[in-house]
């Protein structure tokens, strides 16, 4: 089973067309977007159509953000998952305080249990705002995410999206944005920490990446390399193959590399 999690940047016109090549190419058993608007989301829904997926998405839920929160320009992206089997939607994520849902990004997050190369499992992709800009709405996006992939489900379960971190990593471990925010440090740093060092949950690449050897960069912030990009699978899903298609980001097709994780089911 191979998924594909990739941040497609809003690409239209020619680029947006490479794009959706490039992705039939691949052939994922399971698509995950982030950054489709409602320009772009035409050209992805008829390919993948047309090649045979079932398609789910929240720009309904981009809409009624956009009349009900902010102003259109301010909420341009939402998220798609894509597959050839069957999909039904579940539920997104929960917010304690009417402020926090208010201002959260809803239509960032998309969750749907699937049928992919003869199992059911649970995918979740998430596109986590930037901390430089929505400042604790960051912090409450992961503290939901935690909540809502530990519910109990009895299918294996990939979480894979746009992460918006960790600032840096080595061998021995990541280095939050905390550091940034120092007046939310220690909460900051253990939302983030809750989902990247999730106990259950673990990061694909990161299990089969060779020590000693440099982690590849999913995305540039003012000319930084950074792996924001992740796919993080349950016990039950044996990581066979992982990596970046970092082709696709010298490119120019996104400002975001893919990730692509290939899995079988543990016995």
């Amino acid at each position: 089973m191979k998924i594909l999690s990739w941040n497609v940047n809003g690409r239209v016109g020619s680029v947006g067309q490479r794009q959706l090549h490039s992705v039939l190419g691949a052939e994922p058993d399971v698509l995950a977007l982030q950054e489709v608007t409602v320009a772009s989301y035409p050209a992805w829904c008829g390919g993948l159509l047309a090649a045979g997926y079932s398609v789910l998405s929240t720009i309904d839920l981009l809409r009624l953000r956009s009349r009900a929160v902010d102003p259109p320009s301010k909420r341009r992206y939402f998220n798609l998952i894509a597959t050839p089997g069957r999909i039904a939607a579940l539920p997104g994520l929960d917010f304690p305080e009417p402020e926090q849902a208010r201002r959260a990004f809803a239509e960032k997050y998309i969750a749907a249990r699937i049928r992919a190369c003869e199992v059911e499992l649970d995918i979740h992709n998430a596109h986590l705002p930037p901390g430089s800009t929505r400042g604790e709405t960051k912090v409450r996006a992961f503290q939901a995410i935690r909540q809502r992939v530990d519910e109990p489900t009895s299918v294996p379960r990939i979480l894979c999206g746009d992460f918006n971190t960790p600032q840096t990593e080595d061998d021995k471990g990541v280095t939050t944005w905390a550091s940034a925010h120092p007046a939310l440090r220690e909460e900051w740093d253990a939302a983030e920490r809750s989902v990247l060092e999730h106990p259950a949950l673990r990061d694909v690449y990161r299990e089969r990446h060779l020590a000693g050897t440099p982690f590849p960069a999913s995305h540039f912030t003012r000319g930084v390399s950074r792996r924001y990009d992740h796919v993080y699978a349950s016990p039950e899903l044996k990581s066979v193959q992982s990596r970046y298609l970092t082709d696709w980001l010298r490119e120019g097709l996104s400002d975001h590399a893919a990730v692509e994780a290939e899995f079988v089911v543990a016995n």
